[in-house]
């Protein structure tokens, strides 16, 4: 395509990609699409109906890939010799990349929570940090369209730190995620149901769930929302987008106006570099390596003259939970309890009324379910062998439940930061990104307040306790990294406007958990989201102006 020049670019597929391609099709631009990764084939590359002892590794990958969706998805990872990164040794950090089309919306949990002024203004109730330069108000209108889009399997509460939104009728709670809410209930703490985007009914030619249980390692009908099965379809639609799979971002190209005028990128196979030119470029990749891409696009970054660009690094906390039995339900009848992959769920509840008297600052919310699953793990706790291990093995295995860390904040701070390693690049010539990130005293108290709640909901609900606790996650592990290229109102102390436009390249976009200046409690995809469509709703506009 040496000779044409799109209306837009737009680097990545997922979440982000996706929907920034949806929008600007939808609105009449012709739309290159680059994913660094191959096109999935979902019959060849899904493996949902599949039994763990027909799968690679038997169901147990091997140490440093991720489970479960290394399965039947390629290019799935936490370490590749193809994809470095680099760590202090004493501060480690799990980056989990999904480099194929339709990115890590083929197998994420697909949690949908929108947030609320609790997480965009936490700064001016405890006093740590910044606001964001948005508040619900702002974003409501666009989790509205995003939820009615995608379908969110949900029930309304009328909860102020976790709003309502368009939802489709609730799943239904099994017996364990029953008794866990009523437990949590009587504690005095809020419980529904985990809101996930998960079709309870068909929706815009996506049929229901028919409850596989498989939704991590990719859904081949649609059930659950991804982009190759939703907003990149629509794109296509349009015939105004033209997909570039294994095509890897090396930057952002700029005129001396200062403008952007395309991308470089290199063919993940052949190693051919390329370049592509665009009156709008939109940097859709996951937060680090959006960010990565702007670190490599100028010599101190693109658009980075406030020093912030890497800086603000933030995962939500996770760690061990709590596992172990509800004795009600020994001997229980064998039943389908994972077939939907969600379960209960509690919301941010601490320090909502007293900010700052707490052991800690902002929250964190749980997520709990139980009885029979696929694969019971359990069972090589069960002592004995023979004919009476294998009874106490099927009189266990209804009763198993577990409370885990759904999410908890990661407080924002200048000194948790990613820069371009001087000496490692990839296999294709791009420098690798460095990455320091730890956790703070504020986190760590932040985890154990959680385990000792989840204790106390499973031991209200009657459980016995078989393990509890642990050591805090490593950051990353939660997969929700977000931040190093936050939005603000002051250019200063920014790099992205409120509508995640660049201050300082204002044709250059970024849409992803980049621009986010805190973790927030709750989960951040649907935040991802509205963004973007919020975003690209003002690129369609100044577009028109000819401001772009």
């Amino acid at each position: 395509m040496p000779d044409k020049t799109f209306d837009a670019i737009v680097i990545g597929t997922g979440a982000c990609g996706g929907w920034a391609a949806k929008e600007l099709t939808a609105a009449g631009m012709e739309t290159l699409v680059l994913d660094a990764g191959p096109q999935p084939e979902p019959s060849r590359d899904f493996t949902h109906h599949a039994w763990p002892y027909d799968l690679k590794y038997r169901g147990r990958p091997p140490e440093g890939r991720t489970e479960p969706h290394d399965h039947g998805l390629p290019l799935v990872w936490r370490k590749h010799p193809d994809h470095p990164y680099s760590t202090p040794p004493d501060k480690p950090f799990d980056w989990v990349r999904s480099r194929i089309v339709g990115g890590r919306t083929l197998h994420w949990s697909r949690a949908t929570h929108r947030w609320s002024d609790y997480d965009f203004k936490a700064a001016s109730r405890d006093g740590f940090g910044d606001d964001w330069p948005i508040g619900y108000s702002d974003i409501a209108p666009y989790y509205s369209q995003v939820e009615r889009h995608i379908g969110v399997s949900g029930y309304k509460e009328g909860l102020p730190q976790l709003p309502d939104g368009e939802f489709l009728p609730g799943m239904p709670y099994n017996c364990a995620e029953t008794m866990l809410r009523a437990a949590a209930l009587r504690l005095g703490l809020p419980a529904t149901h985990r809101r996930i985007a998960q079709l309870s009914r068909p929706l815009n030619g996506r049929p229901k769930c028919h409850f596989c249980g498989h939704c991590g390692d990719g859904c081949d009908v649609g059930a659950m929302f991804n982009s190759v099965v939703s907003t990149l379809p629509d794109a296509a639609a349009t015939g105004k987008m033209t997909l570039r799979p294994n095509s890897i971002v090396r930057a952002v190209l700029t005129g001396k106006d200062g403008k952007a005028q395309g991308v470089s990128y290199v063919d993940r196979v052949t190693k051919q570099d390329y370049e592509a030119r665009g009156r709008i470029i939109i940097v859709a990749a996951s937060s680090l390596e959006s960010t990565r891409i702007l670190l490599n696009s100028a010599p101190d970054g693109l658009g980075n003259s406030s020093g912030v660009l890497g800086h603000y690094l933030m995962d939500q906390v996770a760690g061990s939970g709590v596992t172990g039995y509800l004795p009600q339900l020994y001997d229980g009848p064998p039943r389908n309890d994972d077939g939907k992959a969600s379960g209960m769920f509690i919301p941010y509840f601490t320090n909502l009324d007293k900010p700052k008297g707490g052991k800690f600052l902002r929250g964190y919310c749980l997520s709990g379910t139980g009885g029979q699953s696929e694969v019971f793990g359990g069972a090589q706790a069960v002592p004995g062998y023979g004919a009476g291990f294998k009874k106490e093995v099927r009189r266990r295995y209804p009763a198993q439940a577990r409370l885990w860390l759904s999410a908890g904040e990661m407080l924002p701070r200048y000194e948790n930061f990613v820069a371009l390693d001087p000496d490692l690049q990839d296999s294709w010539g791009i420098p690798a990104l460095r990455i320091t990130c730890e956790h703070s005293d504020n986190e760590r108290a932040l985890y154990a307040h959680a385990v000792e709640t989840m204790k106390e909901v499973f031991e209200a609900a009657g459980g016995e306790i078989v393990s509890a606790g642990g050591r805090i996650s490593t950051p990353g592990g939660l997969i929700h990294e977000v931040g190093t290229c936050r939005m603000g109102s002051d250019p200063k102390t920014s790099v992205l406007d409120p509508w995640c436009g660049m201050h300082e390249t204002p044709n250059v976009y970024v849409f992803s958990g980049a621009p986010f200046v805190t973790s927030g409690v709750h989960h951040p995809t649907l935040t991802m989201m509205a963004l973007t469509v919020r975003g690209c709703e003002r690129i369609v506009e100044k577009s028109k102006r000819r401001e772009l």
